[in-house]
């Protein structure tokens, strides 16, 4: 029998930014006669450049087996002052299971007024419109026991349209212009499912004779799934699941799922086994192996998925998230196609060499009678370097982190889309650590800290904003991160960190971007006199100089660098290894310093000090000759 593939037109509205790179935006699959399967994605791209908008949603097709992967349907528009021309897709469908033989739906628009027609396109380049000023045809379905019937609805100025061809979608004869064609029942072909203008939806069993109302409820967007169980249908809206065990007869339907937000969520039923359907859910794919009346979850992702698939006779299953294509079984997930993290996300975070902020802050204490703090603070990508795990990162000079300023070393991972830290510590993979994730989206809760290490630590996108300064405007995402002292911040594209607010036991703190040098363009206010002639003198590296003088008697200063806040010990020791004195023995903060060594109770001879701090470690000689 055919295995019937809907796949819908998704309006993906670029929330975030203005030009959307291209993302996945929707899967689907289908099993050939020969059992190989064929993924069918789509890719969406917008550029919005007023007055003129583009934007591009093509379908691929992936032969999985054959290792094939082209361009299937194309779909794009352009939209300016008296000028429109857009073409979408809004249903395919194949004869005997063969994607080289496909029909497909959808509309255009073309000229100041979007003046256009709902269409229908064979394989073959046949194509037939319909409509004078605007339409859509929605949906497509061909007779699996009739190759030469066809069934179209579609929706225009004339208003809703019931159309069937028999010669293979080359006429169409019309049967309603007061209902909407939506699927036909693969199993039975005199049953299938229309609606009406206020989408309440019929059903006719005897080949469109007579239509009776079975479900009064009003669903845009509904798409039907049918089952291995004959007598059951599967009905996704937008925001739900209704499932019928009686061939979608009034009162046999049940909502089995209801959406909890805003977003859509995406259904696949397994067509090899009765009663198994899944379902996704923001990063969360659910299982539910009876028909819809218990789910429980069976897989999550990294970022939201907007597409699955569900392999017959196989425990694997194929998902889509924005920017990944995965393959998944019960013990594994395997990144099977990515795209490119666009510029603009890794933008929300930029370090480029040169790149440069500074920042108004202020410390605030709730007891009137304290008085406050306020000054700048600076931060600045230095210098790239290659640590010791093999990655390149940006050495950062950034007082945000403490008051007296520290080194870190960070990196933008164009893969994951997210930014580490370097932090040597044997429980973390590869000596790092995530402080940001440039893809999370509003409401996603994310394990990530930015101000120092904490395995227990999460943050939350508590929403979007607007950045509006020095006559730029670029939007911003807001987090806050739940550690002792409820960090929230936001990152602005192509700014980074702009603002930082802060509670602490007796108060709260603010930081506020005054100005910045971003790819060696100057924005605000970069002025700085003692604070930034002080940071760029601070040390960039531990260091241990050797002592002066020497030889001495009965004394030599010593002089030592620390770049980061680090617990450092300073010792002598004689020839034998014994020790003589501790210098230095606590945790210091970044800066140069000098200790005195006093060796009056010593006898002349060679004596060693040696600096350790962290995982540096550094010994030098030192003669005392009286």
């Amino acid at each position: 029998m055919k295995r019937l593939l809907i796949i819908v037109l998704l309006s993906t509205a670029a929330t975030f930014s203005q030009n959307v790179s291209p993302q996945f935006s929707e899967l689907k699959g289908m099993e050939d006669q020969s059992g190989s399967t064929h993924l069918f994605y789509r890719i969406h791209t917008s550029i919005d450049n007023d007055p003129i908008y583009e934007w591009s949603n093509h379908i691929y097709h992936w032969n999985i087996f054959a290792e094939v992967d082209t361009l299937f349907i194309t779909a794009s528009g352009i939209e300016s002052p008296g000028y429109n021309h857009n073409k979408w897709v809004g249903d395919v469908d194949y004869w005997d299971n063969n994607p080289d033989f496909f029909i497909y739906s959808g509309g255009q628009t073309f000229g100041p007024f979007f003046e256009g027609s709902a269409y229908v396109q064979r394989f073959d380049g046949f194509k037939n419109y319909f409509g004078l000023f605007w339409g859509s045809a929605n949906y497509v379905n061909v007779s699996s026991s009739n190759d030469s019937l066809v069934f179209l609805g579609i929706n225009t100025d004339g208003g809703f349209g019931l159309l069937s061809s028999s010669d293979g979608g080359r006429s169409w004869d019309s049967l309603s212009v007061i209902y909407q064609f939506l699927s036909l029942n693969p199993h039975f072909e005199n049953i299938y499912f229309v609606e009406d203008w206020d989408r309440r939806l019929f059903r006719t069993t005897d080949a469109g004779n007579t239509f009776n109302l079975v479900d009064p409820e009003f669903l845009p967007d509904t798409r039907f799934h049918y089952d291995l169980n004959s007598q059951y249908v599967y009905r996704k809206a937008y925001h739900k699941l209704i499932v019928s065990d009686n061939l979608g007869e009034q009162f046999s339907w049940q909502t089995v799922f209801t959406n909890s937000t805003s977003d859509p969520f995406y259904f696949s039923n397994d067509i090899s086994v009765s009663g198994s359907i899944f379902i996704s859910e923001g990063k969360n794919i659910y299982h539910s192996p009876d028909f819809g009346n218990s789910f429980n979850i069976y897989k999550s992702l990294e970022q939201k998925i907007v597409g699955i698939y569900k392999k017959p006779n196989s425990d694997k299953i194929y998902a889509a998230t924005k920017y990944k294509i995965y393959e998944i079984t019960p013990d594994t997930t395997q990144v099977i196609k990515t795209l490119p993290i666009p510029d603009e996300v890794l933008n929300l975070y930029p370090l480029a060499i040169g790149n440069k902020w500074i920042y108004d802050y202020v410390i605030d204490p709730d007891d009137p009678q304290q008085e406050g703090e306020t000054g700048i603070y600076i931060r600045q990508v230095l210098k790239d370097t290659v640590l010791t795990n093999g990655k390149l990162y940006a050495k950062v000079y950034d007082e945000t982190l403490n008051y007296y300023g520290t080194y870190v070393y960070e990196r933008a991972d164009s893969v994951s889309g997210k930014v580490f830290r370097y932090y040597e510590d044997p429980l973390l993979e590869e000596n790092e650590y995530a402080i940001h994730d440039l893809l999370a989206e509003v409401g996603d809760t994310i394990n990530t800290s930015r101000n120092f290490y904490g395995q227990s630590l999460y943050t939350t996108v508590l929403g979007t904003s607007t950045f509006s300064k020095w006559g730029i405007t670029k939007p911003k995402k807001i987090f806050q991160e739940y550690s002792l002292s409820m960090l929230t911040y936001s990152l602005t594209e192509n700014f980074g960190l702009d603002s930082i607010y802060f509670i602490f036991d007796f108060g709260y703190g603010r930081t506020e971007l005054k100005g910045a040098i971003i790819d060696g363009v100057v924005y605000g206010d970069t002025t700085v006199v003692s604070v930034e002639d002080e940071a760029q003198n601070l040390p960039t590296e531990f260091s241990l100089d050797q002592n002066y003088p020497n030889p001495f008697n009965p004394s030599t200063t010593i002089n030592y660098s620390i770049s980061q806040l680090e617990f450092v010990t300073l010792k002598v020791y004689d020839v034998l290894g014994n020790e003589i004195a501790t210098l230095v023995n606590e945790e210091k903060s970044i800066g140069s310093y000098e200790v005195e060594f006093d060796g009056s109770d010593l006898t002349s001879g060679i004596y060693f000090y040696a600096l350790r701090s962290g995982n540096f470690n550094d010994t030098k000689k030192l003669v005392l000759l009286k």
